[in-house]
């Protein structure tokens, strides 16, 4: 069995599912639309760094009040529970404007917390 995995190895996480996303050129949404494996592709990496947050201590999330983390917990909890009725906009707005944001915020609560 695995030990707990603590704040720093949870937000290294956030950043991985990012990296993941940005692996992968989000750059027309049409290709995007028509791409079934890209889309759950996308849909599995935001709900893997939204599960992130979930799991990351109250203590971290409350000295970092400057990120998203109930709106990100929110959006991932949405997008696993209600898996029939996915909005591929959220979705599509997610990959290619929030984690362009997301990215640098996380980066700075890394650095901050010497995590780094």
């Amino acid at each position: 069995m695995k030990g707990p995995r603590g704040d720093a190895a949870r937000l290294q996480d956030i950043l991985d599912a990012i990296a993941a996303i940005e692996r992968h050129p989000l750059d027309d949404r049409g290709a995007f639309d028509a791409d079934e494996l890209l889309r759950f592709f996308v849909l599995k990496h935001i709900e893997i760094l939204g599960e992130a947050v979930f799991k990351l201590s109250d203590d971290l999330q409350q000295r970092h009040p400057q990120v998203p983390w109930a709106k990100v917990e929110k959006t991932r909890h949405i997008l696993v529970h209600d898996y029939f009725d996915v909005n591929w906009d959220i979705v599509w707005r997610i990959a290619t404007t929030h984690l362009v944001e997301l990215k640098p915020q996380i980066e700075s609560v890394i650095e901050r917390e010497g995590y780094g």
